[in-house]
């Protein structure tokens, strides 16, 4: 379902009646976003940033399987997709792999990356409204640059980062865990992704998800309930939703 479709609120599986009458009756009380993607134009970094981590190790993973696996990124999906080049990695390997990544994103392109100018304006705007934001990413906040850190926990109530689960996505936790804290059903929020395992985290939570076509083709996210090409879609979408905005 792409932007020019009339907003649909609904879970594949569910009459758009039945679900508009839910959302109606319980409302929409939180807009849930990802970071990386969503509102940080930092894939393009992540990506290179595993590239030159990979390169020191002797290790060739293509750009499309890291873009792909954005947030999900575990020792068993590396360890399958090196097989097929027969290559092998230790837990212990993956665990250094990781930190070093890490550290070449936070040093070489941290202070490069910015905010989607349309995505700051938004959440900016959101202050406004009866809405509650929370943000659920699997970065961690060593990686973040102290002036994005206090935007963000001055304006969303709820931070879930991806040293605060066990499991990472596509399990619900994430998504579960930021529900718990804001002290709502999933049937009360909608998800804003970009990534395939973002997505399938959230449809496992049981949350609408919207998917913004910043890091991925459409067709790449196919399992999201509703598909925008761009912030100004999504932001169009809310402003003609009369269930996500009173």
């Amino acid at each position: 379902m792409l932007l020019d479709d009339p907003p649909k609120f609904h879970h594949r599986g569910e009459t758009a009646e039945d679900a508009r009458n839910m959302a109606i009756k319980t409302g929409i009380e939180a807009l849930i976003f990802d970071l990386d993607g969503v509102l940080l134009n930092s894939m393009a970094a992540h990506v290179a940033a595993w590239g030159e981590a990979f390169r020191e190790e002797g290790l060739k993973v293509s750009e499309e399987f890291i873009y792909k696996n954005e947030g999900a990124l575990d020792w068993d999906l590396l360890k399958r997709e090196l097989q097929s080049g027969n290559k092998a990695m230790s837990r212990g390997m993956f665990e250094a792999l990781i930190e070093r990544q890490r550290e070449i994103y936070f040093r070489g392109y941290a202070h490069q990356v910015q905010m989607y100018p349309e995505a700051r304006k938004l959440v900016e705007s959101l202050d406004q409204s009866h809405l509650r934001l929370a943000l659920v990413t699997s970065s961690v906040r060593t990686v973040l640059l102290p002036s994005l850190v206090s935007w963000i926990d001055s304006h969303f109530q709820v931070v879930v980062t991806g040293e605060s689960v066990n499991h990472c996505k596509p399990h619900p936790e994430p998504y579960l865990k930021s529900l718990e804290a804001l002290g709502i059903g999933p049937e009360q929020a909608v998800v804003v992704e970009n990534a395939p395992a973002g997505i399938r985290s959230a449809r496992r939570a049981r949350i609408f998800c919207i998917a913004l076509a910043t890091t991925l083709p459409p067709e790449a996210l196919a399992e999201a309930d509703h598909i925008c090409l761009d912030h100004r879609a999504f932001t169009r979408w809310l402003r003609t939703s009369r269930i996500c905005l009173r």
